[in-house]
């Protein structure tokens, strides 16, 4: 696919964030509107090394059996003849638990398709700690030794579920932009995984980019409105999407969670389930990138077609052109 026609594409940071996801419909659905990249966690979360690789395999097997949809693996990939009119799928972890400690892990990984990867999850990892923690003791020296080694191999940094000052520390060290890749900002939506200000101004000084969660938002409306709120703070140039359909889920996912997690096990155990938006409202979820929510709501509010353009894609990749591998 040439760089102009896949720029005017839109990128779902995070449609699928379990492997689940990623049906042959899904795929379809995604690129009936207009979506040429969307990321998929490719094991469940707390999955060891062993269940990861079943569960790439078995996502790896979906994306091969479609017509219509490849593996990002680099960015010569996005610019191929033979991807256009195509769906990239670009693989990634939200729990680094799977690489364990091992340093040759992450390259293993890399082989198998991994070109996105989150930091911690919730609790600590061997790399650094997640937004749960009570204290944040920053990057460990193997965590600062996988940020060096994810910019060589061409893997993308996830800070969605760090800590901030672990986060922070990502940013700095990194020589490759950092992603969010579903956030927003902690003065939006106030818990400790909403990303503070000035981590988001720090890692789009270094070209990052902030994919406002639409999980968070009760309308396309509200949802431009955060949207807004993230341009002011850092321009159009460092905001992007995420527009995953889970919340249907949300009991199952955290009771399959709750075994590992402490403050998962609590909000089972005391959260109201009888209204957990099992009903979506109009537009919110996957439906957002529907050409006649949010890009129509963008259009409305009197966004240039460049604007608009950057926001639903060309912002992320541009940073997959210059942290994924060249070929």
């Amino acid at each position: 696919m040439n760089a102009v026609s896949i720029q005017q594409g839109v990128v779902n940071c995070l449609g699928a964030p379990w492997p689940e996801d990623l049906s042959p419909q899904f795929i379809d659905q995604l690129r009936e509107q207009g979506v040429v990249v969307v990321g998929c966690t490719a094991n469940e979360t707390w999955d060891d090394t062993l269940e990861s690789l079943e569960n790439f395999a078995t996502v790896k097997a979906i994306v091969r059996a479609h017509p219509h949809a490849y593996l990002v693996r680099s960015a010569a990939d996005l610019d191929r003849d033979e991807n256009r009119g195509k769906l990239g799928v670009l693989l990634g972890l939200q729990n680094p638990k799977a690489l364990s400690d091992s340093p040759r892990l992450i390259d293993t990984f890399f082989d198998l398709g991994m070109r996105c990867l989150s930091l911690a999850f919730s609790e600590n990892s061997y790399y650094g700690c997640g937004h749960a923690s009570e204290v944040d003791t920053g990057l460990t020296a193997h965590g600062r030794y996988t940020i060096k080694r994810m910019n060589e191999l061409g893997i993308l940094i996830d800070l969605s579920h760090s800590g901030d000052r672990t986060a922070m520390e990502a940013v700095e060290l990194s020589e490759q932009p950092a992603i969010f890749t579903h956030s927003t900002s902690r003065k939006l939506f106030n818990r400790p995984r909403s990303a503070p200000d000035l981590l988001i101004v720090a890692a789009a000084k270094k070209g990052g980019v902030i994919c406002q969660d639409v999980r968070a938002n009760t309308s396309v409306e509200q949802y431009v409105d955060w949207v807004d709120y993230c341009i002011d703070l850092v321009g159009v140039e460092h905001v992007g999407v995420s527009a995953q359909d889970d919340f249907h889920r949300s009991h199952k996912d955290t009771e399959r969670v709750a075994p590992y997690v402490p403050n998962y096990a609590a909000e089972l155990k005391n959260r109201d389930w009888s209204d957990d938006r099992v009903y979506r409202r109009g537009g919110i979820g996957a439906k957002l990138l529907d050409r006649e929510n949010l890009p129509a709501a963008f259009a409305r509010r009197g966004y240039s077609t460049e604007a608009i353009g950057k926001i639903l894609g060309g912002n992320l990749l541009r940073v997959m052109r210059a942290a994924l591998p060249t070929a």
